[in-house]
């Protein structure tokens, strides 16, 4: 009888260590992994708050949907990025999540800064980025 108590004691603290091991990974992928208070766009950084006062808030919908932000390829284009319009671009977010996508969707993007995300107004909410960190480019013919 003491083996059966001491079989489900060991059970008991394995099932204990693996909850509390389940819930601290799910924790730390919670944490925002980036810098949230600037977007690093091919090396140059962009303070959200210079974003919001050097560039031209515009109105946009998508779907019923209604947001306000920045035009993404004024700020591609202020990033010194030559021959933009010949890239792909790897948004990311400061959870790691990462869209590409080429000049096309680009140039109908808008960085809502509200949100401090990405939306392109031609493409579905999963390429939607949040909490935008970096904005780099994706060589095409290297």
């Amino acid at each position: 009888m003491t083996d059966v108590k001491r079989f489900n004691m060991i059970l008991g603290a394995i099932a204990i260590t693996i909850l509390v091991t389940s819930c601290a990974a799910f924790a730390y992928t919670m944490v925002p992994k980036g810098d949230t208070d600037k977007i690093i766009v091919n090396g140059v950084d962009f303070t959200w708050s210079d974003i919001e006062n050097d560039y031209e808030i515009i109105s946009f919908s998508v779907g019923d949907l209604d947001f306000e932000g920045v035009k993404l390829s004024e700020i591609i284009e202020d990033a010194d990025i030559q021959d933009h319009e010949t890239y792909q671009y790897k948004f990311t977010g400061a959870d790691g999540y990462q869209k590409d996508v080429d000049w096309d969707d680009v140039n109908t993007g808008y960085i809502v800064l509200e949100d401090k995300k990405v939306v392109f107004t031609e493409q579905t909410k999963s390429f939607w980025v949040r909490d935008l960190v970096t904005i780099d480019i994706v060589c095409i013919n290297c």
